[in-house]
């Protein structure tokens, strides 16, 4: 979480030093002072309403560097999607008694640190594929293209380097959109548990006391959810936002036949 939040504080700096922002900051404190004669000396009033500016410029700069915190609004949109889930679980779990379930006792701390989880994934996601789309746009769709103009061993050499360059930059760009692509699907299986899971909560409580209805089903579906979340848990755990390569293999030129014989 880190460089999220390093993130987030280059976000909120940037909206703090917005020219339209300290230029009100400004205009408030000199309007302040124009009226310092009205406002008459006493220090706690004086002190109260020069405060009242400086929280505007601090809230308005939060809000706006929260709004701007995901580059792409589809990761945005996912990680409102599962806030949605979220409060709509406690909602129905808030109507339940706790000691019908015990397992009720510990989810909603699994499904919120989970959630924790989910969204430093979104965020870490959201940033690779910003990047990626700023330097790589255009490259992996049309790479390099060329015919070796002569035999030359060395050009030719030279050319082989280059076809395998390409491979391994496609291997490695679908190495590091492979975790972007994961941690979209992981949101996408954490709202759909969420929403299935609720569901079967509904029905418990209204007609689990019903003789006619087991709650067996509730119950296995509490385990089934159970084992989903965990499998979220642990594969945001694995996530690799950082495959780069180790080193990259340098073949020598080729050495013509005659140098080989050692004639001059």
């Amino acid at each position: 979480m880190t460089d999220i939040r390093q993130q987030d504080r280059r976000l909120f700096a940037r909206e703090l030093t917005r020219p339209y922002r300290l230029i009100g900051l400004l205009l408030s404190y000199a309007i302040l002072y124009s009226f310092r004669g009205f406002l008459g000396h006493d220090l706690v009033v004086l002190l109260g309403l020069a405060a009242v500016p400086a929280a505007v410029w601090l809230t308005s700069s939060h809000s706006a560097s929260v709004q701007t915190r995901f580059y792409n609004k589809r990761y945005e949109a996912m990680w409102k999607g599962c806030q949605d889930r979220l409060a709509r679980f406690n909602e129905v779990i808030g109507k339940m008694r706790r000691d019908q379930i015990a397992d009720l006792y510990e989810m909603p701390k699994t499904i919120r640190r989970i959630g924790d989880n989910l969204y430093a994934a979104l965020r870490r996601a959201d940033m690779i594929a910003y990047e990626v789309h700023l330097t790589e746009e255009g490259v992996l769709s049309a790479p390099p293209s060329w015919q070796a103009p002569s035999e030359d061993p060395q050009a030719k050499e030279l050319y082989r380097l280059a076809d395998r360059n390409i491979a391994e930059y496609r291997q490695q760009f679908a190495g590091v959109m492979a975790g972007v692509h994961r941690a979209e699907a992981q949101s996408a299986v954490y709202m759909t548990t969420l929403d299935t899971l609720r569901m079967k909560m509904i029905g418990y409580r209204l007609v689990g006391k019903n003789p006619d209805m087991s709650s067996q089903d509730f119950l296995e579906a509490l385990s089934e959810a159970k084992l989903q979340l965990h499998a979220i848990d642990q594969a945001l755990d694995e996530l690799d936002f950082t495959q780069m390569p180790k080193m990259v293999a340098v073949i020598p030129p080729a050495v013509p036949e005659h140098l080989q014989q050692g004639n001059p």
